[in-house]
């Protein structure tokens, strides 16, 4: 049983990976995540608040989505996966995984690690496929915690984006 965990444990991991790197979703010419242009030390809070309040304000209607569809509404998890591939699109736009680095406001890197931390709870919410077979009960679970870690993520970066304003 114990091994049969840490497969499953993999098996996310690695779908998680491979998620990450094929949610292409179209964002508008105007968003404030394009064509922001990095300097060693990142970005200035002028540069890069407009495009993380868009980031913020795609999150909140993925929670909304994620939520609804926590309760079993199959529309609401439909629309949570359009939600999160455009989340993912505007990071990508914004620079990706320069995000992650190191920027000289720390404040700006901690946002960033926050909705990155979010985002990949909710990518594993949305991996998790609730059946009616045997592992349902684990499934479930599983979905939860999941979502539990996402929702708890997304307050964290949604508060931090706040106070940054």
């Amino acid at each position: 049983m114990h091994i049969l965990a840490r497969r499953r444990h993999a098996l996310v991991a690695c779908l998680i990976s491979v998620a990450a790197t094929g949610c292409g979703s179209s964002i508008p010419s105007d968003s404030a995540c394009r064509n922001l242009t990095y300097k060693e030390q990142g970005l200035s809070r002028s540069e890069y608040l407009p495009c993380a309040g868009e980031i913020v304000t795609a999150l909140d209607e993925l929670e909304q989505q994620s939520q609804a569809a926590s309760r079993g509404d199959q529309e609401a998890r439909s629309n949570g996966r359009v939600a999160l591939r455009r989340v993912n699109a505007l990071m990508d736009a914004a620079g990706g995984r320069n995000l992650l680095e190191r920027w000289d406001d720390r404040a700006l890197t901690d946002l960033n690690l926050k909705i990155s931390n979010a985002v990949t709870h909710y990518q594993a919410f949305y991996m998790v496929r609730v059946t009616e077979d045997q592992f349902a009960a684990q499934t479930r679970e599983a979905a939860a915690v999941e979502l539990s870690a996402a929702s708890r993520r997304y307050d964290e970066a949604r508060s931090t984006y706040r106070r940054l304003q």
